[in-house]
């Protein structure tokens, strides 16, 4: 069988099982010695085709070391340690009770008045968002959307999918708001200052029309009072102020380390991860001291870190890994050089083409593979573009890999997490329900978006 096909079926066939255990499984619980694991099932199918790759022998294993590793910029390595330092900033901070702090706030300003708390919601998850990550916004806030919701007796539907949308979109601004956002900007040496200003228009232009047809597909159902408990303090949710603070001042530090980075010549994969373990000594070295010297502290009892290691999402590690090993099998066929040479003969040169059809691809593309295969992917097929359209092509296939997330839940990682956990609390949000919201609000968002970055490129 031809080397070209049989990556091809492999690749597949990996992401057709990973969609259907999203679908009928996303989750298994296995006991060993009394205690129970609940285990993500995402990862299993990638991690499938990377043994029949092997099986093939349609990689040696010298070259996936040498892709593991990568070259320049871009280290599938340097990606995942990037990615999960933010992640565990992230975390911690939830775990200090500032992200409950966040929301608890929106409710109180609120009051009463549903239409208010879906704009202060949507706000607060879209600034967190930016400064953080989709996945972490959208693991900490479905929880506390749902619980709050079935508490005052209102329907979780409009506040689930403002929460979700916003997320997906707003995650565009900065290079960490997503990992395809990592993926994609690190294998081209976009630089941090760079990406933000070629994405900060279109970003900001998308995310005000999203939160428009949002807020007017649900008008008549959040239009409705509810029920407000005046006592509620915001305060109370914070566990650990002095965490939260250290958290705070840590994020900030590494976002501004992140920017200026190039001209440091610091690979960004490094400044997040030493920001990560400092906040991991700062945060042991206070709780040993306040071991040693604080009487009667009921912090004492509870680990943060330990929590926080515990909460992270570490199936990601072979789910990434194994679909850079099956795109470098379909690279090595030539496949995808393929690919992009017929893109870019029919693109005639023109960036507005570029734009369009990269955008739109790799949004399609990503509710079949999920965004983090599909932008694995398009990086050997984005590096045949021509110099005029290599720009355009890599910010539209990050505008398509962030957008399409909102077409289906199938589209991103944060999806498939969102279903998961939606379906632990006994939800279900059908299928159809969320593809004719994303079919009303994406497509839209998408044509703006990629218009805006467009324009950017004709005007400079």
């Amino acid at each position: 069988m031809d080397n070209t096909f049989l990556a091809l079926v492999i690749f597949l066939l990996s992401s057709t099982f990973t969609i259907i255990l999203v679908l009928k499984k996303p989750q298994i619980q296995i006991n060993i010695n009394t205690r129970n694991f609940t285990i993500q099932t995402f990862f299993i199918g990638p991690l499938i085709g990377f043994l029949l790759i092997l099986f093939f022998n349609l990689v040696t294993v010298k070259d996936m070391f040498q892709g593991l590793l990568g070259k320049d910029n871009f280290s599938p390595i340097g990606i995942l340690i990037l990615f999960l330092s933010m992640v565990f900033i992230s975390i911690f901070l939830d775990t200090t009770g500032f992200f409950e702090f966040c929301a608890r706030l929106a409710l109180k300003f609120a009051g009463k008045s549903g239409i208010r708390l879906f704009i202060l919601f949507y706000a607060i998850i879209s600034i967190l968002t930016i400064f953080t990550s989709n996945d972490i916004i959208i693991l900490t806030f479905t929880p506390f959307i749902y619980y709050y919701t079935k508490a005052v007796q209102i329907d979780p539907k409009p506040y689930l999918i403002a929460e979700f949308f916003a997320a997906n979109t707003w995650s565009m601004t900065l290079y960490i708001g997503n990992p395809t956002n990592i993926l994609i900007a690190s294998a081209f040496s976009v630089k941090f200052g760079e990406y933000l200003v070629w994405m900060f228009f279109p970003t900001l232009f998308a995310g005000i029309i999203n939160f428009f047809l949002v807020y007017l597909i649900f008008k008549k159902h959040i239009s409705k009072p509810i029920i407000y408990d005046e006592k509620l303090n915001p305060m109370k949710s914070i566990k650990d102020k002095s965490g939260a603070i250290l958290g705070l001042l840590c994020l900030c530090l590494c976002i501004i380390l992140l920017v200026i980075a190039p001209s440091i010549s610091i690979q960004m994969w490094i400044i997040s991860f030493y920001c990560a373990i400092s906040l991991i000594i700062i945060i042991l070295i206070r709780d040993l001291y306040r071991m040693l010297f604080v009487r009667n502290n009921s912090n004492l009892k509870r680990s943060y870190i330990k929590t926080t290691l515990t909460r992270m999402p570490l199936a990601i590690i072979p789910f990434i890994l194994s679909l850079f090993i099956l795109v470098k099998a379909i690279e090595t066929t030539g496949l995808t050089m393929q690919i992009g040479t017929f893109f870019r003969d029919i693109s005639s040169n023109s960036t507005t083409f570029y734009t369009f059809l990269y955008g739109y691809l790799s949004a399609i593309s990503a509710n079949f593979l999920n965004n983090i295969p599909m932008s694995v992917a398009f990086v050997p097929i984005i590096t045949e573009a021509s110099l005029n359209g290599l720009q355009p092509a890599i910010f539209a296939t990050i505008i398509g890999s962030n957008l399409g997330a909102n077409i289906t839940p199938l589209g991103a990682l944060a999806g498939i997490m969102w279903i998961g956990i939606l379906k632990t609390k006994d939800y279900n949000f059908k299928f159809k329900n969320f593809l004719k919201y994303g079919m009303i609000v994406t497509p839209f968002c998408l044509f703006i978006c990629l218009g805006i970055l467009s324009l950017e490129f004709l005007m400079f």
